[in-house]
């Protein structure tokens, strides 16, 4: 009765925390989830044939271990199965519908409890109708990965009457395997592809895509020869022609994330790391692998990109960032030369912190999930939707931070010479950015400096920034003794 009573004060506080949260320009919430209804949609989102966003949860539901959802545009959350354990748990993959509507998944777990012994196993593939109804476990996998694998990726449907995926580990080496590459049919009848070997490079990325050549694209967490930044490959839906197409050396980016994503012949993906900057890139790749580097974020202007991303109506590119911004990451835009922007930085009353692409409708309007909503222990995540074409308003704040034990510009001097201070700031639709007083020239729209005072005195930071939301100013002022 305590934990019920506490679940409903919980719900109350999250009820007051959204009546009171400000409008968000072509933000809008279609669900919060709060606990029995399922926490933490990790996987990507689909927009199914009906209208529908469905997506899984990590855990929740009425089993307390995740569950498959379905959100309509007026925000209605429905549940369609909540998982027990031995259907699989703790779901961390999207779903892939079929064209008679049928819904396929996979989770990365599962657990099966006789009297008080409690044994794991290694995931499902599972299939469930638009409605909830006719759910079943098409695949169980063995907990020691031997000799398909174990945990199951995102499901990517070849067209060929079978769906393709990635298992993170095992393999015939079991539990010291490096992962598998399989595809399954519609009755749960799987084949594996190839095994993954540190020759090859190692530990898949759970999302795979098809290209229009036929041949599937996918990215390694670890390239051949133990090299840690990760890699990109194509291989055929037979299993034949495998090939690393890009190792990453660090300094391009690092931990490809998320499927690619084909335009006009060619590739383009993230990293949810590394750069120029350190906070992972947007990248080009031709189909025989040659690399370009779209832009680099330097944590300002977003940090932690994660895929896939998504092509607009207007022929620009869509995105999210786990992090940077202001807050808890950002959405994006991006042309295929390159020109990006921030159109908006995620907040709480948002959900922030995406784990997954996004996905959007013919219209531009752009569908995603984030793990975090409202702020504090009622931080479980929600859907929503933003229309990137609809005009945005612009934003841009300017701060400082000194380096002493709790990272803060005291009151009157804020830091002393000899000790560096950073001045960060961050934007949403502007484009062009000019400093001056302490500073000066061309900015990007989002960034961060460092700076170690050689002088006592008053440092001003001035930055005006335009761009299509219109024209925006900030100052701020470091004082040094």
């Amino acid at each position: 009765m305590k934990i019920q009573a506490l679940r409903m004060l919980r719900r109350l506080l999250w009820l007051a925390l959204l009546a009171a949260a400000p409008l968000q320009a072509g933000v809008t919430v279609l669900h919060g989830f709060d606990f029995a209804e399922g926490e933490y949609p990790i996987g990507r989102v689909l927009l199914g044939q009906d209208g529908r966003i469905y997506g899984s949860t990590y855990a929740g539901g009425s089993g307390g271990l995740g569950t498959v959802f379905a959100v309509s545009r007026s925000k209605v959350h429905t549940i369609l199965h909540s998982f027990v354990g031995s259907d699989g748990q703790q779901l961390d993959a999207g779903l892939v519908q079929r064209a008679d509507g049928t819904l396929f998944g996979s989770t990365p777990q599962g657990t099966i409890t006789v009297g008080h012994v409690v044994t794991s196993f290694g995931g499902t593939v599972y299939s469930l109708a638009p409605d909830g109804s006719a759910f079943a476990t098409l695949r169980s996998l063995p907990g020691n990965g031997q000799p398909e694998g174990r945990d199951p990726g995102q499901l990517v449907d070849g067209g060929d009457g079978f769906f393709y995926g990635t298992m993170r580990y095992g393999g015939s080496l079991g539990a010291s395997g490096f992962g598998t590459l399989f595809k399954v049919a519609a009755d749960g009848t799987l084949t594996t592809l190839l095994e993954f070997t540190p020759a090859r490079g190692y530990y898949p990325h759970r999302q795979l895509s098809l290209g229009s050549d036929g041949r599937l694209y996918g990215a390694l967490q670890v390239g051949p020869g133990g090299l840690a930044n990760g890699a990109v490959f194509a291989i055929g839906r037979d299993g034949s022609g495998y090939t690393v197409l890009h190792q990453f050396s660090g300094s391009d980016g690092s931990a490809p994330s998320g499927a690619l994503l084909e335009r006009g012949g060619v590739f383009y993906g993230v990293t949810a790391s590394g750069g120029p900057k350190g906070a992972g890139t947007l990248f080009r790749m031709a189909p025989d692998g040659t690399m370009a580097t779209l832009y680099a974020f330097n944590g300002g202007d977003g940090s932690g990109p994660v895929g896939p991303l998504v092509a607009g109506p207007d022929g620009n590119l869509y995105g999210l960032t786990s992090g940077g911004g202001s807050t808890g990451g950002t959405i994006f835009r991006l042309s295929t030369g390159g020109a990006f922007m921030t159109l908006h930085r995620l907040t709480t009353f948002d959900g922030i912190n995406p784990a997954n692409g996004p996905v959007m409708d013919a219209s531009g309007t752009l569908f995603a999930s984030t793990t975090q909503y409202g702020g504090g222990s009622l931080a479980t995540g929600s859907v929503f939707e933003f229309d990137a074409l609809a005009p945005q308003p612009a934003g841009l704040s300017l701060d400082k931070r000194c380096y002493n034990e709790f990272n803060t510009c005291f009151k009157p001097f804020n830091t002393a010479v000899g000790l560096p201070y950073d001045v960060f700031w961050s934007s949403e639709n502007l484009s062009s950015c000019l400093a001056s007083g302490a500073w000066s020239g061309p900015q990007p729209s989002g960034g961060r400096i460092q700076v170690t005072p050689t002088r006592p005195g008053l440092y001003t930071y001035r930055l005006v920034c335009t761009g299509p939301g219109g024209r925006k100013a900030a100052t701020v002022t470091v004082s040094v003794i």
